[in-house]
């Protein structure tokens, strides 16, 4: 039986080889009160568990969630069919390893009485994470000082952080963003590089910490970079990734960040005594540059969505 409709959200989980950590996220789902307008789960798993597909047909069937498929792995792609595919006003973008309580959609909700908010971030805790009241030095940076604000952060501001795992926006202003970026392969810095993109718009959004829940971070499943070998920590899928999101969003600015993180990825003292070592750090830094120059080159991958409601 479909739950009563209470409030105009469709909250949105890409998901990709996980069974019981997705579990866990639909059941907090299923129990949220006030109950949103759908649940979009988009499954990109390429080694499918029988019983988290059966458990997801069911789910499908009773028409508790809208179930679609995607053949390719793409988190961006995932969330973009997922946008164009949604009825709800408001856009609620969740990771398949989170937990939450019954008043989560109801908090994301309740901000966009202003109907000036374009988007409200939400507050997470990941396992090892505490509640902050204070703001890290990094903030007071004039270029990406707004990036450093923490999803822990106790207190209520203006902000323009987007994290997809707790992350609501009006969709109007999805759609007119053409969605997420699917040059981002991997999910490490796709949804910053939307809140990049959303700040530029200068739409007004907020951090909400009443908007919460806690952020897993199974370590099966999803798609994040990981490192090539023991002493090198950047591979190049993190060198495509860094490079990529520095250098379209903040050009030249976002040069000495990335020097930062060659320094510490590739000059390392343990790599400096393993010159071997030292040869395929820098190696993996060429190639990640390769890539994410054809793609600067090419432009951003952005979704076309229907201009009617």
């Amino acid at each position: 039986m479909t739950p009563d409709v209470s409030v105009d959200v469709s909250v949105i989980v890409p998901t990709y080889n996980r069974g019981p950590a997705l579990r866990r996220t639909l059941d907090c789902l299923a129990a949220q009160s006030p109950a949103p307008r759908e649940i979009i789960v988009v499954d990109q798993s390429d080694q499918p568990d029988p019983t988290t597909q059966q458990m997801l047909g069911a789910l499908s069937a009773q028409g508790i969630i809208r179930l679609v498929r995607q053949e390719i792995p793409n988190a961006q792609r995932a969330r973009n069919h997922a946008i164009g595919e949604a009825r709800g006003e408001v856009l609620l973008f969740l990771d398949d390893d989170v937990e939450m309580k019954p008043d989560l959609v109801g908090a994301h909700w309740a901000n966009y009485a202003d109907p000036e908010i374009a988007a409200v971030a939400g507050y997470y805790l990941e396992p090892s994470d505490s509640p902050t009241d204070v703001l890290p030095p990094e903030c007071d940076h004039p270029t990406t000082g707004w990036l450093h604000v923490p999803h822990s952060y106790t207190k209520r501001i203006a902000s323009h952080q987007f994290p997809s795992c707790n992350g609501s926006v009006r969709r109007s202003v999805a759609r007119r963003m053409g969605g997420f970026d699917e040059n981002f392969r991997w999910t490490l810095l796709d949804d910053t590089d939307f809140a990049c993109r959303l700040r530029r718009l200068g739409v007004k959004a907020v951090h909400d910490p009443s908007a919460a829940l806690m952020h897993l971070k199974e370590p099966s499943g999803g798609r994040r970079p990981t490192r090539e070998a023991r002493y090198i920590i950047a591979d190049r899928r993190l060198w495509f990734t860094w490079l990529y999101f520095y250098l379209m969003n903040f050009g030249i600015r976002g040069l000495p960040t990335l020097g930062v993180r060659f320094r510490r990825s590739v000059l390392r003292r343990p790599l400096l005594v393993r010159p071997w070592y030292l040869a395929g750090a820098f190696a993996e830094f060429v190639l990640g540059a390769a890539v994410a120059a054809a793609a600067i080159m090419r432009g951003r991958r952005l979704a076309t969505f229907p201009t009617t409601p």
